[in-house]
């Protein structure tokens, strides 16, 4: 298979593409698609494939492959075999890259997971408007114009 058989593949700058899109005329072509080719630079282990297939009844097929080690399962809201319309297409392929993007970043070490920095904003606020007042006092001053 060579590269000029597929018309459509997003482009990467440097090493940081982690995502392609790619439309396939035939469906065949996805188990023969030259990702090592195209990405002889970055490691194509750490590459999710998204790929659309258009049918003749005028639905699309989406195919997704790539890391399936991911401790987060499956990218919602399209998963591998869904058929969707023209309609639909667009904001579903783009909630799933949005998706993907997202749980690409709660993988990495350096993140903490939400309910972490959740707990740790609660913190924050909570020491930045703490005031130690006695409760005779504090309901005195929620009466009396600072």
């Amino acid at each position: 298979v060579s590269f000029q058989s597929y018309p459509a593949v997003t482009s990467c700058i440097g090493s940081e593409c982690n995502l392609m899109i790619v439309w396939v005329e035939r469906f065949e072509d996805i188990e023969n698609f030259p990702v090592s080719l195209l990405l002889s630079h970055t490691s194509t282990s750490n590459i999710q494939m998204i790929f659309i297939h258009p049918l003749k009844t005028g639905l699309y097929r989406i195919h997704v492959s790539g890391n399936a080690t991911s401790k987060f399962g499956l990218i919602v809201p399209l998963v591998s075999g869904s058929v969707v319309s023209k309609r639909a297409l667009g904001l579903l392929v783009r909630g799933m890259v949005i998706n993907c993007c997202h749980r690409r970043l709660l993988e990495s070490d350096s993140t903490p997971p939400p309910h972490v920095r959740r707990k740790h904003m609660i913190n924050d606020i909570t020491l930045r408007y703490r005031s130690h007042h006695s409760e005779p006092s504090f309901y005195s001053s929620l009466f009396h114009e600072p």
